[in-house]
């Protein structure tokens, strides 16, 4: 799993506005437009132990503001497809005033902790001048899903974890390197890759 300095030092590289990369409960008061958020659903702290926390699942949200008058448009992104937690919701609707969607998707296999690279890869889909539509944040992130397989329709995994690896290859092919990502176990027991 990524860490949020690994997600920090990737995420200007890859030309993505972030703005925060931290546990949930430390999520700014003050949202900004046009800037990427990515926070781990774990708190900061175990609420029972009071030992800091490991982190579980990185997500991220944006707003992206219009200058055409056109009213600002929030997603928020989970690659298990899963909906924001409260805390998302109002901080977006205390700065902007708009509901939030989220696609439902469910692009991550259980069996790879790749969230971070998902949202890294997302926020510079989402924030590429080239992939900017007309459509919108909601209709550039359906464009960004669009090859990946819904895994709540089929287990083939490995396809999105192949889609996934090329956002992070470089350019030139003489700089590519292989991209180390877990064992994937099939369903028989075996170790693939």
């Amino acid at each position: 799993m990524l860490t949020n300095t690994d997600i920090e030092t990737l995420a200007p590289r890859m030309g993505i506005p972030l703005a925060f990369c931290d546990f949930k409960d430390l999520l700014p008061k003050k949202i900004q437009g046009d800037k990427l958020y990515i926070i781990n659903l774990e708190d900061e702290q175990d609420k029972e132990t009071r030992e800091i926390n490991d982190g579980s699942h990185w997500v991220g949200f944006q707003v992206r503001t219009y200058k055409n008058g056109r009213k600002p448009e929030a997603v928020y992104f989970d690659s298990y497809g899963k909906p924001p937690p409260k805390v998302v919701i109002q901080r977006i609707k205390e700065g902007f005033n708009v509901p939030v969607w989220h696609p439902t998707k469910d692009v991550q296999s259980i069996v790879n902790n790749a969230c971070g690279f998902y949202q890294l890869a997302w926020g510079h889909y989402v924030n590429d001048p080239r992939f900017i539509s007309k459509g919108g944040l909601k209709e550039d992130t359906e464009e960004f899903l669009s090859p990946f397989n819904d895994l709540n329709k089929t287990h083939d995994y490995q396809q999105n974890e192949f889609i996934l690896k090329h956002f992070f290859q470089a350019k030139d092919p003489a700089l590519r390197k292989e991209i180390d990502l877990p064992p994937i176990v099939s369903s028989e027991g075996s170790q693939t890759h």
